[in-house]
């Protein structure tokens, strides 16, 4: 069986959402994803990714561009197993880190298909059977929030991430109808999706503080990582960086200024491989972490089952939760274990399933 990269192709297609999705930066109604495909002369791997409009500094189109003008090249020819693919990748055009993701994604499930072998087994091995998921609340009135995370509670999730925008008054109504929708024992973290200032997010932390919050992510702009170290020090809620945290350089910048409780991983910004380094720097600095999502498809959900399977002590229940958000009957749904509101870790080659 050949193990050459021979060509790479790249599908976009578009999911509506269930209802409107909206966070601090944008309202959307639906969401263009790539599917990655990668080909030898025997088998084939897929990956797929989204750039979600005031979230990733990259487009759908700009990542078509990349990958059959950059990094499909770059890497066609070579062993799929080969150690310098990944550097090959980095060197085709260092800054696009959401294009890279979803080609080293589609490449890691070619090396699952090619092995016989879950992807799990090859990134660190499972250290679980299944993983519990976490609810996503969309920016809206509070009464609409309550609605919604009543909405997930009855489908049987416990932990909840709640979107919240810019100041103290309209975030605390909004956890505050939230947590009485769901009840004192659930979990809630809030998002400012980088919305607030620096004083903004103290106030907001003041007011949110009595409704019991996990902790906050992201709260203040991706650039202003002192600010995130000043709210820090306040020690009200734990802070979570999400967008500011891409690379593994990102991860030791934000350990060294204090500037993190926590990390929120996305397989989408960093991919595989550089997750795993952020990873062993989080290990070895104590800071504790779990994976979120970008909405994904389906089958792209199985991906962060995978990767979610790896964290030995997870900082909170994985937010794959797109299969709920995002209309997509095509694509063959990950095993659900219902009664504890839990994904299957898939056992068969690859990421265990194949797109439509």
């Amino acid at each position: 069986m050949s193990n050459t990269i021979a060509s790479i192709s790249v599908e976009r297609i578009e999911r509506p959402f269930v209802r409107p999705f909206r966070n601090a930066k944008v309202r959307m109604e639906t969401l263009s994803y790539l599917r990655i495909s990668i080909y030898t002369d025997d088998a084939v791997g897929y990956g797929e990714m989204t750039a979600m409009p005031g979230y990733s500094p990259e487009t759908v189109a700009s990542m078509t561009e990349a990958i059959r003008a950059h990094f499909g090249p770059a890497i066609e020819g070579m062993d799929a197993f080969d150690g310098a693919v990944e550097t090959a990748l980095q060197d085709a055009i260092p800054a696009n880190a959401y294009a890279r993701s979803g080609v080293e994604l589609a490449l890691w499930d070619l090396r699952g298909r090619l092995l016989g072998a879950p992807v799990h087994a090859l990134i660190g091995g499972a250290v679980r059977t299944s993983i519990p998921i976490g609810a996503i609340v969309t920016l809206n009135t509070p009464d609409a929030m309550a609605e919604d995370a009543a909405r997930s509670y009855r489908l049987g999730a416990r932990t909840f991430q709640v979107k919240i925008a810019g100041d103290a008054q309209s975030s605390e109504a909004r956890v505050r109808a939230v947590r009485a929708a769901v009840g004192s024992d659930a979990t809630l973290a809030v998002d400012g999706n980088a919305s607030f200032g620096v004083s903004e997010a103290m106030r907001t932390m003041d007011a949110i503080a009595p409704h019991r919050v996990a902790f906050f992510e992201q709260p203040v702009a991706v650039w202003d990582v002192d600010g995130l170290a000043k709210l820090v020090r306040r020690a009200v809620i734990p802070i979570v960086p999400d967008e500011c945290l891409v690379t593994a350089q990102d991860a030791m910048r934000l350990i060294h200024s204090g500037a993190a409780d926590g990390f929120n991983l996305k397989l989408a910004k960093s991919g595989i491989s550089e997750t795993r380094k952020i990873m062993a720097i989080a290990d070895a600095a104590g800071i504790p972490y779990g994976l979120g999502s970008m909405l994904e498809t389906h089958f792209g959900t199985l991906a962060g089952i995978h990767m979610a399977a790896t964290i030995r002590k997870p900082l909170f229940s994985a937010e794959l939760f797109g299969p709920w958000m995002v209309r997509d009957e095509k694509s063959e749904l990950p095993k659900l274990d219902a009664s504890t509101f839990e994904w299957q870790v898939p056992t068969g080659p690859g990421w265990g399933a194949k797109p439509d």
